[in-house]
């Protein structure tokens, strides 16, 4: 079964607990991140990103659409066709970045699955989709940092 169709049987509380726990994941995640970075940039970003996700889950968790009225970036789509690593407790910061782009675009697109899914209930597919073009802007952020870090020429 896959995603969309999960959703077909998932009563909204447990939707909503689904994405409250991505939003947790991705907290630690940055979180270990933030702790293994080498240099205050990587840091200050991955903190960035960690009150990112934190918003996300206070709106999951209160059902606060306002909080997401802009419009998505481009995809750089930088990250896309690269290995994904394995997350462990020796990454390096290029490994954490692309793990972290590539776990946003995941996101992205089960928020988006969600809105349309939602696609006749106005409120819920707005939430939605806003929540999408969040985490594509997160994608777009860590993508933008990837290529200012590694992608350098020199």
């Amino acid at each position: 079964m896959n995603l969309k169709e999960q959703f077909n049987s998932m009563e909204m509380d447990d939707i909503l607990l689904m994405c409250i726990h991505q939003e947790q994941q991705a907290i630690e995640l940055y979180t270990l991140a933030k702790n293994q970075a080498k240099n205050e940039n990587s840091r200050q970003k991955f903190q960035e990103l960690i009150e990112m996700e934190t918003v996300h889950k206070v709106a999951l968790q209160n059902f606060e659409i306002e909080h997401y009225i802009d419009l998505p970036p481009a995809d750089l789509k930088v990250t896309d066709y690269l290995m994904e690593p394995v997350l462990s407790g020796n990454m390096t910061t290029q490994e954490i970045i692309i793990l972290a782009a590539k776990r946003e675009d995941k996101t992205a697109k089960m928020y988006q699955d969600l809105a349309d899914h939602f696609a006749t209930e106005k409120e819920l597919n707005t939430f939605f989709q806003m929540m999408a073009d969040e985490e594509l802007r997160h994608k777009h952020n860590l993508e933008t940092e990837y290529e200012n870090e590694f992608l350098q020429e020199g």
